[in-house]
């Protein structure tokens, strides 16, 4: 009875997700660069910390504060949208995506701090308002466009060279 409560429990902890740690020269590639997925940016700090917020023209971050905020406004994000997280040092961000985990959303990483961004950074006045939430802060990068393919090397042969040679 001990072995089945036993790997019950273990079975239950396997199935949380950890916290996936989105490291930020990552996150400045993609502010940067443009993003393979679409993202939701949510900046979890208190109003009053907020002199800026990571983002771009870009990308727009969400200011969702940790907890009452955050909790009642994230019910708007589906469960399959990548979510990546950050707060001043990173604490708060841990128990936003713990959170986010337990009630179970899978696309969920924590980018840490503010207080150690390096990247493109935009003003209060450009964050976006709850309101628009479920809309991305930043959308995948758009793939190049592939032009005709080209013949295979049979087929060309077949449209240059005469009937049976």
């Amino acid at each position: 009875m001990r072995r089945i409560l036993l790997a019950g429990v273990l079975f239950a902890a396997i199935g949380q997700g950890a916290v996936s740690t989105l490291d930020q020269e990552t996150l400045k590639g993609y502010l940067e660069n443009g993003a393979p997925f679409d993202f939701i940016l949510i900046d979890i700090r208190t109003v009053a910390e907020v002199t800026a917020a990571i983002g771009n023209a870009a990308c727009k971050p969400y200011n969702l504060v940790w907890p009452d905020q955050f909790k009642e406004q994230c019910v708007k994000i589906p469960k399959d949208q990548a979510i990546i997280l950050y707060c001043r040092s990173g604490g708060r961000a841990t128990n936003a995506a713990e959170y986010l985990n337990a009630a179970g959303y899978t696309r969920v990483f924590n980018a840490g701090g503010f207080s150690t961004w390096n990247g493109p950074t935009v003003p209060p006045s450009e964050i976006k308002p709850a309101s628009l939430l479920p809309e991305p802060s930043m959308r995948a990068k758009a793939k190049a466009a592939r032009g005709p393919s080209l013949p295979s090397e049979d087929s060309l042969s077949r449209m240059l060279l005469p009937p049976g040679f």
